[in-house]
């Protein structure tokens, strides 16, 4: 689930950042915590350059990493809670 600050400001657990940097990857486009659109100035959705993909393909590769390791480590875990589903 999603918190959300005093300020305002939207902060995300790493599953709900997983799936927006993998819906960023995808569409090469930036999106909100809210996965609303960014937009420039002009009103023109923001596209992402390779380093920002790069990074965004690095953090999904990295849980995917910790993932295997913690499945290997405990063979036998079942999880206990549904899969979460973003809008």
């Amino acid at each position: 689930m999603s918190y959300i600050t005093r300020t305002g400001q939207v902060l995300l657990n790493p599953s709900e950042r997983a799936f927006k940097y993998a819906k960023e990857i995808k569409e090469k486009k930036a999106y909100t915590n809210d996965l609303h659109a960014k937009k420039d100035e002009k009103g023109k959705q923001i596209k992402l350059n390779k380093e920002q993909l790069a990074f965004r393909a690095g953090y999904l590769e990295h849980a995917k990493d910790s993932n295997h390791a913690f499945k290997y480590r405990n063979p036998n875990y079942k999880r206990k809670t549904k899969n979460l589903k973003i809008k």
